[in-house]
């Protein structure tokens, strides 16, 4: 398969990203002004340690944003860039590759991955200035754990993506995901603190999984054994959902392709 498009997608992306230099400076200011608010509420809140892993509120919350930012690129970009290539008229072009789908779809979140990952390591710097600890077990580890979370969250926003292809007018699947997330995904408090029927939830979205996780890694330094039960998790959770993203895009470009809605917005 050719890469062609695919760097293509690429140049396109960095040279717009770089029209707008002053994007990059409003996202480390909002890093530094998020770093700062959650500092003085992890001030004045006292949670039980035991609750938060023996640490503190501070290192547990910006572990959880920090993946957050991840997780809102994988969800939202998708989309993002099908509605952005549906207004320039370009997307019935890019769809007409002799390349997957699924991959230019992938492709085209390389610099947003790229950009958010520069904007976390100035969230991290921040608080770490500000005194959050952290002691890295594993740096493969940890890039093996990322990778399965791109997968996952990057399957999910796919399956949402393809609404968008047949609706247009946005899908409905992302606004909810998102709620549903910051609800049980564990990322500003721990889901044992739900009722019973709502904690049960958490167990079949994979969130919880991904934080859990990271802040074992990040955090308490944890190797591959005391992290297997998430990687175990992660992984079946992208069994599930990689098929189910590239059917959904496959039928979804199907009948986007017999009615023309590549070309309509």
């Amino acid at each position: 398969m050719s890469l062609t498009p695919i760097a293509a997608i690429f140049k396109r992306d960095l040279k717009l990203a770089l029209s707008y230099r002053f994007d990059f400076i409003i996202r480390v200011f909002s890093a530094f002004f998020s770093v700062v608010l959650w500092y003085y509420l992890s001030v004045f809140l006292k949670p039980d340690k035991s609750l938060i892993g023996n640490g503190d509120y501070f290192t547990y919350v910006i572990v959880g944003m920090a993946l957050l930012g991840y997780i809102n690129v994988m969800l939202f970009s998708f989309s993002q860039k099908i509605r952005q290539d549906q207004l320039m008229g370009t997307l019935e072009f890019i769809m007409a590759s002799p390349a997957s789908p699924s991959l230019l779809l992938f492709s085209s979140t390389i610099w947003e991955i790229v950009v958010e990952t520069l904007h976390m390591l100035a969230f991290v710097l921040f608080a770490i200035i500000l005194g959050a600890h952290f002691q890295v077990g594993s740096i493969p580890l940890l890039i093996i754990f990322f990778i399965l979370i791109m997968i996952s969250f990057g399957s999910l926003g796919i399956v949402a993506a393809s609404f968008l292809l047949v609706f247009k007018r946005g899908e409905p699947i992302t606004p909810f995901v998102t709620a549903f997330f910051a609800l049980f995904g564990n990322i500003f408090f721990p889901t044992q603190i739900l009722p019973a029927p709502l904690k049960i939830l958490s167990f079949f979205i994979p969130l919880p999984y991904a934080v859990d996780g990271l802040r074992k890694i990040v955090i308490l330094g944890a190797g591959f054994s005391e992290v297997l039960k998430e990687i175990n998790a992660l992984l079946i959770f992208s069994i599930i959902l990689v098929p189910l993203a590239i059917f959904s895009l496959n039928f979804s470009l199907k009948i986007a392709r017999k009615y023309g809605l590549l070309a309509i917005y």
